[in-house]
């Protein structure tokens, strides 16, 4: 037992293994809804907005294209339609609206932030893949049948380059924060950063973003900072949701190489714990993309289900959708 702590101390693992505060039952595959959804084999792909409706729940399968689907439940989901995808060229979605994150204010209005990849490089105009990426807002007047095309809300300090390269603000959720009257937004540039904005619509210009300790620079063109206590894991994709049994928030995210998930948990939005690890990537395989629900992806209690894509092959884009039981422990 001795010699396995001190392993775990050299690898940095030591704190997460004995503090671990949660424990997960056996991974499930989450089949696709009827009729075909084209995004199924490459999903997830971000984070996934749970809505609870009439008895039962609506879901957004983000991608390229967006859909929303309803069911009982994630494993009976049908009638998925979508409902925002690829702006035309020239605008800042060209290459697609990954729909990440969505609130119901009334039964018609609904406010949506999407992840927008901007695909065209002036030196490559057939650039088809490689993404500058920045964060918007949209709006539905139809309980989320509709949407309109949004306006960037978050955008990188560093100008798009003309070749293409991967880059910007994007990789993100969004939580409204009810005690301080706020939203805040958990994205990557390379390392996890925040911002947060007070206005209820969450409009452009609105936005500020964490900077050398204090919510500081404009949304719009900004300079970030790292969030301090998960620097020593560099990743993307944060799914933020307040835990009603921990009386916490609780954060999880994929780092980059290798491809883990981690976990961490917040009192107040702004400082956090240091990353647990919660699964580790073995063999070939890449593990991203992980999500927390309970009654929705903005909240949870001791039981809730932990949803991330698994990819068999790290080479290749295809994965499958799991979703397995976590239950939290004091």
């Amino acid at each position: 037992m001795k010699y396995i702590l001190l392993i775990l101390m050299q690898t940095g693992l030591a704190t997460a293994a004995m503090a671990q505060s949660w424990t997960l039952d056996a991974p499930q595959i989450v089949p696709a809804p009827a009729p075909e959804l084209p995004i199924y084999p490459y999903f997830p792909d971000g984070h996934i907005s749970v809505i609870p409706q009439w008895g039962g729940l609506q879901m957004v399968w983000a991608g390229s294209t967006s859909y929303i689907s309803k069911g009982p439940d994630i494993f009976h989901m049908s009638e998925a339609r979508p409902v925002l995808a690829a702006g035309e060229k020239g605008s800042i979605d060209n290459g697609g609206a990954w729909l990440y994150s969505v609130f119901p204010q009334t039964r018609k209005k609904w406010l949506g932030f999407y992840h927008a990849e901007d695909h065209e490089f002036a030196d490559d105009p057939t650039s088809t893949f490689t993404a500058w990426k920045s964060i918007a807002l949209t709006r539905s007047n139809d309980g989320g049948k509709t949407w309109e095309k949004g306006e960037q809300i978050l955008t990188s300090a560093q100008v798009k380059p003309t070749e293409p390269q991967w880059g910007g603000n994007g990789d993100f959720c969004v939580v409204w924060d009810k005690k301080k009257r706020r939203w805040m937004c958990f994205y990557q540039e390379t390392f996890l950063c925040m911002a947060t904005s007070s206005d209820p619509e969450a409009k452009a210009g609105t936005w500020k973003k964490w900077f050398k300790g204090s919510f500081s620079e404009p949304g719009l063109g900004g300079k970030n900072w790292a969030i301090p206590e998960l620097y020593s894991e560099p990743g993307g994709n944060p799914s933020v949701h307040w835990n009603t049994w921990l009386k916490k928030w609780v954060m999880v995210w994929h780092s980059w190489e290798p491809a883990n998930i981690w976990l961490s948990t917040s009192d107040d939005l702004e400082n956090w714990t240091s990353p647990q690890l919660v699964l580790v990537s073995e063999g070939e395989e890449k593990i991203w993309y992980p999500t927390i629900f309970g009654d929705s992806d903005q909240k949870a209690g001791k039981d809730a289900w932990l949803c991330y894509s698994r990819q068999p092959d790290k080479t290749k884009y295809e994965r499958e959708f799991i979703a397995r039981r976590i239950h939290f422990k004091k």
